[in-house]
């Protein structure tokens, strides 16, 4: 059999009347024909007519320019205007239920998740481990909203109620590690913090992303304050000085790998590295020493400012 052929022809016309400029009116009229073979005359044809015409003209409205008093410079940060009212650990936890409750992907859930960040941050420690008794259960999807949200707290007790869900094993192993990265980005940390997290150091599975959110959290706190000569930060600084030992003596791979991490460790805190340039000094000059060794033991100095004139001290590597 012959098949059938489909042709599609389609026509626009238009008329336009302008004056002064200016479009008034416009017609048009647009035509689709269909046509099929082998019979001639079938097919099908449509016609539709628009018309555009203008009704209003107004004049444009010139704002004022803003003073220059009234521009401000500002971050790009998100910014919520801070409520005055005390936060009970009650609220908080409604706001969790309701979270729990939510379409997983909605504008309620986003704006939901907000406020239960902002409202973290008004909570002391005490009503947060007690809002933690009440309120990590987890809700569909194993999705724990507690979790999620303490990130972003980045306050002091948030922080130190992070370390005690570490330590106490009560974290799965993926938010262990989101927790630590999350102290990178700390906006204003406080040598509480520090000294919270400081014993997780010395654990036995502290885990690289242990070593490197800690030291950038004293690097964040070393750059907002005049000195960084506190307590907490010299502990932290004691205890991966004493992974060094005298010289960053190495027996075995495994110890090399964990070496090397140590003196990253000590270059991402910063300024306050400046306390074990003897060491690192004496590390980086011993030819005994792996290359690697060596090498990370330079670069430990790379945060640490020329001011401190810590050169004097960087030997002559050969």
């Amino acid at each position: 059999s012959q098949s059938e052929q489909q042709i599609l022809s389609s026509q626009l016309e238009c008329v336009q009347s302008i004056k002064d400029g200016v479009l008034e009116e416009a017609k048009c009229t647009e035509s689709n024909r269909v046509m099929l073979f082998p019979h001639k005359g079938s097919g099908a044809e449509t016609r539709t007519q628009s018309a555009l015409k203008l009704l209003q003209v107004e004049t444009e409205t010139h704002y004022n320019k803003m003073h220059s008093e009234d521009l401000y410079v500002t971050s790009i940060l998100f910014e919520r205007e801070e409520t005055k009212r005390e936060v009970t650990g009650g609220e908080v936890t409604e706001v969790v239920w309701k979270l729990c409750l939510a379409h997983s992907a909605s504008y309620e859930t986003a704006d939901l998740f907000m406020t239960l960040v902002f409202e973290l941050r008004h909570l002391s420690l005490e009503a947060l481990r007690a809002l933690w008794q009440r309120s990590s259960f987890k809700c569909r999807d194993n999705w724990q909203p507690l979790i999620d949200a303490l990130p972003s707290c980045a306050t002091e007790a948030c922080v130190v109620l992070m370390k005690d869900l570490i330590a106490s094993g009560e974290v799965e192993e993926d938010k262990v590690e989101h927790f630590f990265w999350s102290f990178a980005f700390i906006p204003k940390p406080t040598s509480g913090m520090i000294e919270s997290l400081a014993p997780l150091l010395k654990s036995p599975r502290a885990s690289q992303s242990c070593f490197l959110g800690v030291t950038a959290l004293i690097h964040r706190f070393c750059s907002a304050h005049s000195s960084c000569d506190v307590p907490a930060v010299q502990s932290v600084m004691r205890t991966l000085g004493k992974f060094l030992g005298g010289n960053c003596a190495v027996q075995d791979p495994e110890h090399l790998s964990k070496m090397q991490l140590v003196l990253k460790a000590i270059g991402n805190a910063g300024l306050a590295a400046a306390s074990l340039a003897p060491v690192l000094s004496s590390c980086a000059s011993l030819k005994s020493h792996p290359v690697e060794i060596r090498l990370a033991a330079i670069q430990a100095f790379r945060r640490v400012p020329c001011s401190v004139r810590v050169s004097d001290l960087l030997p002559e590597v050969t």
